[in-house]
């Protein structure tokens, strides 16, 4: 009787681990890349950017910002991530770390309202989930215009 209660418990086990889906091998391979300190190669970084827009494509964007948390629409997210399709003078800055969280920070030109104020963004990709989890805008001449700053939530689909 004992050994037909440990083969049903096995047989359990065993059809649980079953069912659990397989991670995407290539979420794997990107959580396993972005994890190192070596920069990314151009090639990398133009296979990452596209990776990480199929990730976001389809999906709500929220920014909190100052305590208070706004959906984006279409047009605000596109411009969100104008550094994973504009791909002038995208660079990977390297890891950032913020306590346990590890980012790849991706930077960029970003749209300046003035043609002679250069202007950055910066957007962190979570390293585990391999998604945007911040998103950085500044401008070269400190007090010029507002920097801005957001932690983003990006929903599953």
């Amino acid at each position: 009787m004992a050994r037909a209660f440990i083969a049903i418990g096995l047989l359990l086990s065993l059809s649980l681990v079953a069912c659990t889906p397989a991670e995407d091998p290539a979420l794997a391979r990107w959580r396993t890349r972005l994890a190192q300190e070596a920069r990314l190669t151009d090639d990398e970084l133009g296979q990452l950017r596209s990776f990480i827009a199929q990730q976001v494509r389809g999906r709500t964007v929220r920014v909190v910002e100052g305590g208070s948390t706004r959906t984006l629409d279409e047009a605000q997210t596109a411009g969100l991530f104008d550094v994973l399709t504009l791909p002038a003078g995208v660079f990977d800055e390297g890891l950032r770390r913020e306590g346990e969280a590890v980012a790849r920070v991706l930077n960029g030109p970003a749209r300046s309202d003035n043609v002679e104020i250069e202007t950055t963004q910066r957007l962190l990709i979570d390293v585990r989930a391999v998604l945007p989890r911040r998103y950085e805008f500044s401008y070269a001449f400190p007090g010029y215009g507002q920097d801005q700053a957001y932690d983003l939530i990006i929903e599953a689909p």
